[in-house]
């Protein structure tokens, strides 16, 4: 996919190579943003059977039980706040990656100018 208007534009053979680099850099982003949707649907169906299964195989009273007990719950709580620490990373690494990858796909900038030393001479 073309960015609007460049088929008007005379680019120079740098241009040429910073739009095949945009364009590399916007269809990674894509296909890693799909290959993540796709984790994530995958995690959350493998979740969700594990909780069914859990909840099949062992009473309300005996997970409350375990939850209750001073050990069991610290270690639980310790892990949930593991998790959360590994999410906002990841989601703060996330963020900052799609920044920089949009700043320097979708940044406006001037025509390059080439330099009066590689201008082809004038008849």
């Amino acid at each position: 996919m073309d960015e609007p208007g460049l088929a008007a534009e005379k680019p120079t053979g740098l241009e040429d190579v910073v739009r095949s680099v945009r364009t590399l850099a916007r269809d990674a982003r894509h296909l890693g943003e799909s290959a993540a949707l796709v984790l994530e649907r995958e995690l959350a169906m493998a979740v969700s059977i594990s909780e069914k299964l859990r909840d099949s195989t062992i009473s309300a009273e005996a997970l409350k039980r375990g939850r209750d007990e001073p050990l069991p719950g610290a270690l639980r709580r310790d892990m949930h706040r593991a998790v959360d620490l590994v999410a906002d990373v990841g989601s703060v690494a996330y963020t900052t990656l799609v920044r920089m990858i949009e700043g320097f796909v979708d940044e406006p900038r001037p025509p390059l100018a080439v330099p009066e030393q590689l201008k082809p001479a004038e008849d």
